[in-house]
């Protein structure tokens, strides 16, 4: 099923649940490692990476290094308790919280796109709730976001679902410059997925129960000059 929405309009299918897994240390170092790639916008380099195990806190701790052309430089990503949300990314002897948090780029993602940082709330702007019809696990969305505005798709999951989401560019007068990010329920700017530090296509472990939100937004030249980029947003949830 394809259904076209425009940013003033709203979608209703209805969604299936199944029970799975909690979220396991492996999916936290392939995404600290890709995390890690996107920092230094080096993504064939080679990274070691090891889960070093929960603190105190409760938060989880993942080292590794990543071997560049020139030198090998150590990083660190912390997660929350849920194992998938990164609340913190250490490099180069600093702290970067808002790069793990999708709501700031590293400076070699700010040297090749203009614009440094992602939409983090969604007042002023759309929300369309979607829900699957009976006895389909996703469907195709459409529809076109201009400048500064962006659009949340709110998805009703359970935990230890798979959410998986790819986003294409479908007609733009500008460079196409559109990502999409993943926010857990409850939150509203820090992302489990951020698609312009990870890609444009997710497949997540959903941690808990509620309300999850696919936030598209623009970034660079595109969003500084009002352009408008059309979209085709393929999610399921299994």
């Amino acid at each position: 099923m394809k259904i076209r929405i425009l940013s003033a309009a709203a979608l209703l299918f209805a969604v299936s649940a199944s029970g799975a897994l909690a979220q396991a240390p492996d999916y936290m170092k392939e995404d600290c490692a890709k995390a890690t790639q996107s920092f230094f916008q080096e993504f064939e380099a080679r990274t070691d990476v090891t889960y070093e195990g929960q603190r105190t806190d409760g938060t989880h701790a993942i080292n590794g290094t990543i071997y560049l052309e020139n030198r090998a430089e150590d990083f660190q990503c912390s997660y929350a308790g849920d194992g998938v949300t990164m609340v913190d990314f250490i490099t180069e002897g600093k702290s970067w919280p808002g790069f793990a948090r999708g709501t700031e780029l590293s400076p070699n993602q700010a040297a090749s796109q203009s614009e440094n940082t992602a939409p983090a709330a969604s007042s002023g702007n759309q929300l369309a709730v979607v829900k699957f019809p009976a006895g389909s696990s996703g469907t195709m969305l459409e529809g076109a976001i201009r400048g500064q505005e962006y659009f949340d798709y709110q998805l009703d999951a359970s935990s230890g679902q798979t959410m998986s989401v790819d986003l294409r560019v479908d007609g733009t007068n500008g460079d196409g410059t559109i990502y999409f990010n993943i926010l857990p329920p409850g939150s509203n700017d820090v992302a489990m997925f951020v698609g312009s530090r990870d890609g444009n296509s997710a497949t997540v472990r959903l941690p808990q129960n509620g309300p999850y939100l696919i936030r598209l937004y623009l970034m660079g030249n595109d969003r500084d000059t009002d352009k408008t980029v059309g979209y085709d947003l393929d999610v399921s949830i299994r």
